[in-house]
């Protein structure tokens, strides 16, 4: 199999772009020259990388060569950087230093609670630029199978092929609502007679999590009214202006700068296992990233009981 470097670079600007044409523009070649690039690689594989529609979408063989592309960008960049630094090192300002650019997805609450220190030692010590990506499982998935990004934090454990998974620990969570909600909508506790009526918080339509507090709470099936706030600080806030209970994680059930209290319906929790899936890759900046996400897990998360099955959990 016959795959140039040049090859590479072209098809994961057709992916990246959208079109032949806009591809064309970003490497400052001709259409025709994209289009024979890519077909010349699909000829030398013998398969079909790309669907010719609007945009441009990568066939199952295609990801593969993709994910090869963007690891192939990532390894270039991270060698100009070692190389810059090693012929400037005498007279040259390190903050002048060329960054490399580093795709990362992440889950909302993640990234609410404890990934943001992540980012910052990881941007401390290295010459990095973060692009992340907050979305939910089945699109990080997608960007990991892709090659658009060299890790993400996600709820499930399906191991994206090319990739090695650590799982971290569990983001703890539970149900609650404040006194005054309580006292309002649950007088006689959590019956449900009771919340079927009492509003509920929800982060989207498919907010798997908020679904399973609401079966430990009450195992007869109901539908308590509604309202939906699709981010996870906002989520809440709504929470505590009394909109609705809600599954909030641990860490954020007191907030000295509201003075808002909010107040378990149950003790008993709900942990959502979290898992590092990241590229299969000899690279520096990769290796030292996850090495920077697993401490801080270790120390951030609770360690997952192994008889409780993963939650899925939205883009929560």
């Amino acid at each position: 199999m016959g795959v140039s470097a040049e090859s590479l670079v072209t098809l994961t600007a057709v992916l990246r772009e959208g079109t032949f044409e806009a591809a064309a523009a970003s490497l400052h070649v001709t259409p025709s020259a994209v289009s024979q690039r890519i077909k010349a690689l699909e000829n030398s594989v013998g398969r079909i990388l790309v669907r010719r529609v609007k945009p441009v979408t990568a066939t199952p063989d295609g990801e593969v060569l993709a994910r090869l592309g963007e690891q192939w960008s990532l390894l270039v960049a991270e060698a100009r950087g070692e190389l810059t630094g090693i012929v400037h090192d005498a007279d040259l300002d390190p903050r002048r230093l060329p960054r490399v650019t580093l795709q990362v997805a992440c889950n909302a609450d993640s990234l609410a609670t404890w990934f943001l220190p992540v980012i910052a030692e990881f941007h401390a010590a290295h010459q990095v630029n973060l692009d992340l990506h907050r979305d939910d499982e089945s699109v990080t998935t997608a960007l990991l199978r892709a090659g658009d990004v060299v890790g993400a934090v996600t709820s499930e454990p399906m191991v994206v092929r090319g990739c090695d998974t650590v799982q971290l620990g569990s983001l703890r969570y539970f149900a609650v609502a404040t006194a005054s909600f309580i006292e309002r909508w649950l007088p006689n506790g959590v019956r449900a007679r009771d919340m079927q009526y009492a509003p509920m918080v929800m982060f989207d339509h498919n907010d798997h999590l908020q679904l399973k507090a609401l079966n430990h709470l009450v195992p007869e099936p109901i539908s308590p009214p509604v309202t939906y706030i699709p981010a996870a600080a906002e989520y809440r806030r709504a929470v505590q202006a009394g909109i609705g209970w809600g599954a909030v994680p641990e860490v954020e059930m007191d907030d000295s700068d509201t003075g808002v209290d909010l107040v378990p319906l149950s003790r008993r929790p709900i942990d959502v296992p979290l898992y590092w899936q990241y590229w299969r890759l000899r690279s520096p900046l990769v290796t030292a990233l996850t090495e920077i996400v697993v401490d801080h897990a270790r120390s951030e998360l609770v360690p997952p009981r192994r008889s409780t099955p993963p939650v899925p959990s939205s883009s929560r």
